[in-house]
């Protein structure tokens, strides 16, 4: 039973390491936005990694693939519904997150860098949305898919660029960037924004 004082010792310096860093006193509601919209991307991890294992991304199979998900899978509706309404939480919880730290000007130094991993976290976020919301396949995502097209268009500028979209983003290649580059991009300027939070701190009303 030796392990047993070591472990009684091990938690109480655990306690003493956080009674020595407590929350400043200014921290309210407000600022708990960015540890809501972590938890959001673990339900969309979660629920994503469920139904992986029945979407197909085929465009003559992708739509039905979901109908059997959501009405012969065990479980398979509910976790549908917590990835698809989860996106929208997570989207508008990181944009008052960011407009939250904009208004207390925590952006200014020496938080430089962890306002850009924010921003940049804030972009690969609506893409993930937007790659998600093209995915079932349906009228909804077809005309998705156009009116993204129509922006690229627009704001970018140039037909050539749209027209290279066309010729080569598939729905399987939407697919991976949507359970691939995009969240190995997140989990990189998550990591880096955690850094620096851990570094700097949380910033105090100016």
């Amino acid at each position: 039973m030796a392990g047993v004082p070591d472990l009684a010792e091990w938690i109480r310096e655990r306690i003493r390491l956080k009674k020595a860093r407590p929350i400043p006193a200014h921290v309210n509601f407000f600022y708990c936005f960015g540890g809501i919209s972590l938890f959001l991307i673990l339900l969309q991890l979660v629920s994503g990694l469920f139904m992986l294992f029945f979407y197909v991304p085929q465009p003559d199979q992708a739509l039905q693939s979901i109908v059997v998900l959501s009405n012969e899978v065990p479980l398979g509706w509910l976790f549908r519904n917590l990835h698809r309404w989860s996106s929208t939480l997570l989207l508008a919880t990181v944009f008052s997150h960011m407009l939250i730290v904009f208004y207390l000007k925590a952006y200014q130094s020496p938080r430089q860098f962890t306002w850009l991993t924010g921003v940049f976290q804030l972009l690969l976020v609506f893409l993930l949305v937007a790659t998600g919301l093209i995915l079932p396949w349906d009228w909804r995502s077809y005309w998705s898919y156009a009116m993204w097209l129509d922006y690229v268009n627009t704001w970018v500028g140039g037909a050539q660029i749209q027209q290279w979209l066309l010729d080569h983003f598939t729905l399987k290649l939407i697919y991976y960037v949507h359970i691939l580059a995009i969240p190995i991009g997140l989990a990189v300027f998550l990591y880096f924004h955690f850094r620096m939070v851990k570094k700097y701190g949380i910033s105090e009303p100016l």
